[in-house]
């Protein structure tokens, strides 16, 4: 399956530390987010993905089931201790993350699972899929 991370409102707090020269807290949100998705794509690797992406805010990868289910647990942790929400997809193609990632970040269901049947797409929360 393939996979995508992606911070929800990283570019408008990047926008309003920079407009109002709040430069120290830039710096420490960025090095926030860059450490955050290093982990992020170590532990993709760890569960046996391939991670074809990552810069700023953004994974893109691909991984098994198993490890997309493992993901989102561990996304959900981090989101906890974090200053920001990442928003997590998977799906059988590129274009269904990309719908997901969409889907995700504007229901505030941060974990989806894109399905498609035939024209149908349907988007599920991961997380009540592991219970």
């Amino acid at each position: 399956m393939y996979i995508a991370i992606d911070g929800d409102s990283v570019g408008t707090r990047l926008q309003q530390y920079i407009l109002e020269e709040r430069l120290d807290e830039l710096k420490q949100f960025s090095e926030s987010i860059k450490n955050t998705l290093s982990r992020f794509c170590r532990f993709l690797e760890d569960q046996g993905g391939v991670v074809y992406m990552s810069g700023g805010d953004n994974l893109f990868g691909r991984c098994t089931e198993e490890g997309v289910l493992a993901m989102a647990e561990y996304v959900e942790q981090e989101n906890k201790k974090q200053q920001i929400c990442y928003s997590l997809a998977a799906g059988d193609s590129t274009q269904d993350v990309y719908l997901g990632l969409n889907y995700a970040k504007c229901s505030r269901i941060h974990y989806i699972r894109v399905d498609r049947d035939k024209e149908k797409v349907t988007f599920r929360n991961i997380r009540q899929l592991q219970h």
